[in-house]
């Protein structure tokens, strides 16, 4: 049975984007796709393939799970565990080669102690996202006990940026510039670390002073702004569209109640096209009433509650509707189009939830041009590694 209700990701725009993010940081800085949560919902590996063919250097991850289901699917580049990793995991995180974010003495040392041969490690600084990270007024001091530790090699130091995304850029400065102080520091102390990182999409926009050796582009390879106070100085190109179908017409008349609560009622013969779509497919209830479709590239109004499985929209002014016919709820139809960020301003969240929550519900459907498809079967993925 044909699925009515899909994701499409369109492949060759996840490649534009990152191609886009390489041309304006220039050859000399490195780039770290961010592929965590399923790549946002685009899908783990489809992307992981496609950023590591448009010429990004690193996938950065949530996890250790993430990272692992990336190596036994033949990814070879170097994987970067943004966030935290038990010590008990050492073991695993040596085996597969990934490398791991370290701001706890207890991970340092059970990777020290596991390891056969030198691992490589990023030691992560928190200059004030209050997540994850060493204080920053910690650092030196810890920084300075893990290069006593045998078979441990710092490769990388980091930090995350809070407001990158905001017009105030204020906190951002100040943070990067508590880092930079770090990095005098121990620079003046005979360590050098030689990746320096804490660019993400805002940064790379904005800032471009914090790009330094390597930068770590998330929504913005999706085809997606981090928010609408950065600037665009980049054409990006959304890889998601989320469509289904018409499933059923029913003419309703006048006053006539529809979905859950009766809070939406006919104000005149209304002819409403029901879709299998619902909050379980990540159509959120909260655009229950003032949500809309494209059907026949016109926009049409969600009416009454989205409930788990349908929504129903209005499609009296629609000529010709019919059962089968194509429904966009975000992406392009004819002259028309809405937006991830329209649906996002409506419901009062952020694109990122918006792509996560829809492409995690959903069949993927994988589109790429005829070129692209040639160029995978050049792209041997392997234990030998990436021909």
């Amino acid at each position: 049975m044909l699925h009515q209700t899909l994701v499409e990701i369109n492949l060759d725009k996840i490649f534009y984007n990152v191609q886009e993010i390489k041309r304006i940081v220039g050859d000399k800085i490195q780039i770290m796709s961010i592929v965590k949560a399923d790549a946002y919902g685009h899908g783990l590996i489809e992307v992981a393939k496609t950023v590591i063919k448009a010429g990004s250097n690193w996938l950065g991850v949530a996890n250790l799970q993430e990272a692992v289901e990336l190596r036994k699917n033949g990814i070879v580049s170097p994987i970067l565990i943004l966030g935290t990793i038990r010590p008990s995991d050492a073991k695993d995180v040596i085996k597969f080669r990934i490398t791991p974010s370290v701001f706890t003495m207890d991970l340092a040392k059970a990777l020290s102690r596991i390891s056969d041969e030198e691992t490589r490690i990023h030691i992560k600084v928190d200059t004030g996202m209050g997540r994850f990270g060493v204080p920053i007024d910690e650092a030196e001091k810890f920084i300075k006990l893990i290069v006593t530790l045998p078979k441990i090699k710092i490769e990388g130091l980091f930090s995350h940026l809070a407001t990158s995304d905001c017009l105030d850029k204020s906190y951002a400065i100040a943070q990067f510039a508590h880092f930079q102080s770090l990095v005098s520091q121990l620079e003046k102390k005979g360590i050098n670390i030689p990746i320096k990182h804490i660019a993400n999409s805002g940064a790379i926009l904005d800032l471009q002073d914090m790009w330094l050796d390597l930068v770590r582009p998330g929504i913005a390879i999706y085809g997606l702004f981090p928010s609408s106070e950065v600037s665009r100085m980049v054409t990006l190109y959304p890889a998601m569209e989320f469509k289904t179908k018409v499933c059923y017409l029913k003419k309703l008349p006048k006053d006539s109640a529809v979905s859950y609560g009766r809070t939406y009622m006919t104000k005149r013969e209304t002819l409403i096209a029901i879709l299998p779509v619902g909050y379980a497919n990540g159509l959120s209830h909260s655009l229950s009433n003032k949500g809309e479709v494209l059907i026949k590239g016109r926009r049409c109004k969600i009416i009454g509650r989205v409930t788990m499985d349908f929504c129903m929209v209005d499609v009296t002014d629609v000529p010709g509707v019919k059962v089968g016919d194509e429904v966009v709820i975000f992406g392009s139809q004819g002259d028309e189009r809405i937006d991830v960020d329209e649906i996002a301003e409506k419901i009062s969240t952020i694109n990122y939830e918006i792509v996560c929550m829809v492409g995690n519900c959903n069949k993927r459907v994988y589109i790429k041009s005829e070129k692209s498809k040639a160029q995978d079967t050049k792209l041997k993925i392997k234990k030998g590694g990436v021909r």
